[in-house]
């Protein structure tokens, strides 16, 4: 890993030793873990597109399972916008798959994720987690573990235990992907310092983003990328998958205010899709 890439959150101390990365011209902020209300989040891709055009930010938006909103945002070029999803495996691990532009992203979708979605489900689909990964890499994604140690399935200490996965399942799984999600604004803090005691053992560039639901916490939590400051996808893309990660900013959401938005939205998709037992099926 890069000795200037931090494990720890960035203070003042830090920025000042090195100037402050927002103010410097070579240095490109984004937050790589975002949700819109096209998943599990609030916020529309016209009020995502006002708050990054207001605060300089470039995010990934990345839905569980679903691309409309990445694509759109993606296809408008107001701002700097990687493509990108979030896969939900049989597995259950998670994980963020960026493209350097919106049409290998809806490529990607008809591919590896439509044919293997669950209507009960918003987050998980049934698609083996190793083919997941190989589909990506053959089209030329970029993938990061999402939140490596969040709970339950989600978590490669689960499944280093799980009976339905082999010995070596985690340690294929860590040497597939490009990158591990080093810190994730919406977990506890005990899962981040869990994922950075492990990365700090293993040589693997990071990601870090918000993992937003709602507008307030986009752009919390990101990189700082070594570039000016790109006008497309692509040339995005290149700093991220050239490993180009200068800095990180880390900062936690509030859960007990995140939660709620997550559990609502999930229940309103079991019901939009005729699975909820109040529901008479036809």
């Amino acid at each position: 890993m890069s000795a200037q890439v931090s494990l720890q959150p960035v203070d003042a101390a830090d920025l000042a030793a090195d100037e402050r990365p927002e103010t410097r011209t070579d240095l490109m902020f984004i937050d790589l873990h975002t949700h819109s209300h096209y998943s599990d989040g609030l916020p529309s891709v016209s009020q995502i597109e006002e708050h990054c055009l207001r605060t300089g930010i470039g995010v990934a938006l990345t839905d569980h399972n679903q691309i409309r909103g990445s694509v759109l945002l993606s296809q408008r070029e107001k701002f700097p916008c990687l493509p990108g999803i979030e896969v939900g495996t049989r597995e259950g691990l998670e994980f963020l798959v960026y493209f350097p532009d919106a049409g290998r992203l809806e490529d990607y979708f008809m591919r590896a994720v439509e044919p293997y979605l669950l209507s009960r489900f918003l987050v998980r689909s049934h698609i083996p987690t190793m083919e997941c990964l190989d589909i990506a890499h053959d089209m030329g994604a970029y993938v990061s573990l999402a939140h490596p140690f969040a709970f339950g399935r989600k978590s490669l200490d689960f499944q280093q235990r799980s009976r339905k996965t082999n010995e070596t399942f985690v340690d294929e799984v860590v040497s597939r992907v490009d990158a591990v999600e080093l810190f994730n604004g919406g977990v506890p803090a005990k899962v981040n310092r869990r994922a950075a005691a492990y990365l700090s053992e293993i040589d693997k560039p990071i990601t870090v983003g918000s993992d937003s639901h709602r507008l307030k916490t986009y752009g919390s939590c990101g990189v700082y990328l070594r570039g000016e400051r790109p006008t497309g996808s692509a040339p995005l893309f290149e700093m991220l998958s050239g490993n180009s990660v200068h800095n990180t900013e880390q900062s936690l959401g509030s859960i007990a205010l995140t939660l709620p938005i997550i559990m609502l939205k999930h229940t309103q998709f079991f019901i939009a899709a005729g699975n909820h037992p109040w529901r008479r099926q036809r």
